[in-house]
Formats: structure tokens, sequence, C-alpha cells
């Protein structure tokens, strides 16, 4: 059956690193971003256009899915934008982190339920089950997408299986200075950058295991326990 993956935001970082990995364990790759990567040619991997905060863009990615694929193994919700806090912002990460998954969970429903086992993963974030003081919209519209696992997973069962994964820093900014690399490091248990590995190992897991549906998988590396640590 021809039934690819469909990864949002995966036109860069730990998302392109996630498709090309997937693309490579031989899995079709519907990547859906709002620009064209050249690092994602791969054969396996589809580039998909969208701006998944509009609505027209996610009809058409829709359209596209239903009309050209038998079915669908997978969505991973990776999209997402770290923003300063403010009530524009708020409504910009809410479209992206919480509106565009609804949508895409109801409206691909019916692909995912033509497999025999079929999964939703939402990328969300440790602090959707902490909150943050200096991030307190994107950690509300994480935690918003994290809940959604819990409704979703109870609509679609058993054949769909919806779980989270929680990650903490995975990669640091681009062009961060060593002071704010030392720093961020810190806040973990374990004081390294782990890059994209740790990620795609949780997704790799939720795709081959049998019995987790409504589950959160956290890979943030002990930040919960880390003592005497400013939290952001």
């Amino acid at each position: 059956m021809n039934s690819p993956i469909l990864i949002t935001g995966a036109s860069r970082r730990v998302g392109l690193e996630l498709a090309i990995s997937l693309a490579q364990a031989g899995h079709t790759i519907v990547s859906a971003s709002r620009s064209i990567s050249p690092h994602s040619a791969h054969p396996n991997i589809v580039q998909f256009q969208a701006d998944l905060q509009q609505e027209e863009d996610r009809l058409a990615l829709i359209e596209h899915l239903t009309s050209n694929y038998d079915g669908l193994r997978a969505i991973i919700h990776n999209a997402s934008l770290w923003l300063d806090d403010g009530l524009e912002n708020l409504n910009t990460m809410f479209k992206l982190h919480v509106e565009a998954p609804y949508h895409l969970n109801l409206a691909l429903g019916e692909q995912l339920a033509k497999l025999e086992k079929s999964d939703i993963i939402h990328i969300c974030d440790e602090t959707s089950s902490r909150g943050s003081k200096s991030h307190i919209a994107y950690a509300a519209t994480k935690a918003a997408l994290q809940n959604m696992v819990l409704s979703f997973a109870e609509k679609y069962a058993p054949a769909i299986r919806v779980n989270a994964i929680l990650p903490g820093l995975l990669i640091l900014k681009e062009n961060s200075d060593e002071e704010y690399r030392r720093r961020t490091l810190k806040k973990a248990l374990l004081e390294f950058e782990p890059g994209a590995q740790p990620l795609i190992e949780a997704v790799s897991y939720l795709l081959n295991t049998q019995y987790s549906t409504g589950s959160s998988v956290v890979i943030n590396g002990g930040r919960h326990l880390k003592k005497g640590v400013t939290r952001d």
C-alpha cells in the first residue's frame, strides 16, 4: 500500500534530520513546510509547500494526500514556532501548535484508518507539562497540543495510536555564544547537546510499539530533576 508518513515542519533542524532518517529507512515521507529545502533532496521525500497556519493551505495538503495515496502510515506534528510572549504571537502559535494539528487529525483520520496500524505523534515540549515563566504562550499552546493526544487517542483507538514526545533542548540556537551554551546545557543532568538522535529514536519506538497510546515520551536529559538551576 502506498501510505506515506506526513511530517510537518521538516525543512530544517530536527524535523529535517527526522525526515531524512525515516526516508533512509524506506518510508515515503511527505514533508509539509512553509519553504522548500534543498537539503531534503531524497527520492523518498516529497516536499509540499504549505503555511499550516492558513486553512486553505491545510486543505490543499489534505487534498494532495487523499488524492495521491492509498492511506497514511503516520502524521508527525513537528511544525513549531518559539516566539516571545504577546497576544499576536500567542495567536500565531495557537494556529500552528493547536489549530493545524486538530484540523489535520480530523480530516485525515480515514486515511490513517485504512492501515491495520497507524500513528499520530505530537511533538510537544518539556515545558508543556511544567510551564515556562519566560515563554508562557509557547508553553500553553504546547500544553494544548499535548492534551489533544488524550482526546484523539480515545477517539481513534484501537487502530490509530496517538502519542506525544516531550523534548528538551536538542540542538542549540544557531550562532550561540559560549556563555549561552554553558548556561543552557547546565539546565539538564546530562550536560551535552544531543542533536536530533533522541527524537529519531523516540519516533522509531512509537512507530513500532504495539501497546502505547495516549502516552508521552520525555527526552529532556533529566532537566526536570536538576536542582539549583534557574528555570526558563
